[in-house]
């Protein structure tokens, strides 16, 4: 009967399926998970057919399903570091004070970008290539900032770190219990994909110190 249905908040519905908020609104959105809409237009969820999506979730081979379950994984975690970077700004760190402004705001369209790609590269595998070399000129769109400011090499690889480590720390800390074996693939992947926007990163800073070593010998 109606009456007798146990209905969830989005909150307590996320917490019962392990996701963020974010991905569980996009979900019903798409008619992915039902949910239902209160008199006051709040959304509800039936805790009987949440349950029923993670037994389908957990005993499907599906592409889609597959998916589906890493997308969860990756939106949960990009959540969380955006809000560990919103909450500890590393502001003491050389290479942090030395952007104004506008430097920084280029390092957060960068990392939105990143962010964006990293997620297309765990979940189309046959793209990885074009994602690969994007992410090299990703890495040197970051360097390219860096030298605008005249921060270093050394300081240019500590500021990726940081975000490197914030989002893999994410990865790692993720509360996804029942898929901790596919959690530990996407951190992986994703090291993978960090890697090439690295190695892009570095070829812009030799490239850089090419130019200025070809510019001092047309001098002397």
């Amino acid at each position: 009967m109606e009456d007798e249905r146990k209905w969830l908040t989005l909150s307590a519905a996320s917490k019962l399926l392990g996701v963020h908020p974010a991905t569980l609104r996009q979900w019903a959105d798409s008619g992915q998970v039902p949910s239902y809409r209160t008199p006051g237009g709040h959304r509800r969820f039936d805790a009987a057919e949440l349950r029923e999506f993670l037994m389908a979730a957990s005993t499907a081979h599906a592409p889609e399903a597959a998916a589906v379950s890493e997308s969860a994984i990756v939106e949960t975690v990009l959540s969380q570091t955006r809000s560990e970077l919103q909450e500890a700004p590393p502001a003491e760190d050389a290479w942090y004070s030395a952007f104004d402004e506008q430097g920084r705001e280029r390092q957060r369209a960068l990392g939105r970008e990143v962010f964006e790609d990293a997620i297309q590269y765990l979940t189309h595998p046959d793209d990885r290539a074009d994602l690969a070399r994007n992410a090299r000129r990703l890495g040197r769109a970051y360097a390219e900032n860096a030298l605008r400011y005249h921060i270093s090499l050394l300081e240019t690889v500590r500021a990726f770190q940081y975000f490197r480590l914030s989002l893999l720390k994410a990865i790692t800390d993720s509360d996804i219990k029942e898929q901790l074996k596919t959690a530990r693939h996407l951190r992986a992947t994703v090291d993978t994909y960090l890697n090439e926007v690295l190695y892009g990163l570095i070829d812009a800073f030799e490239n850089d110190l090419l130019g200025t070593r070809l510019l001092l010998e047309d001098l002397d």
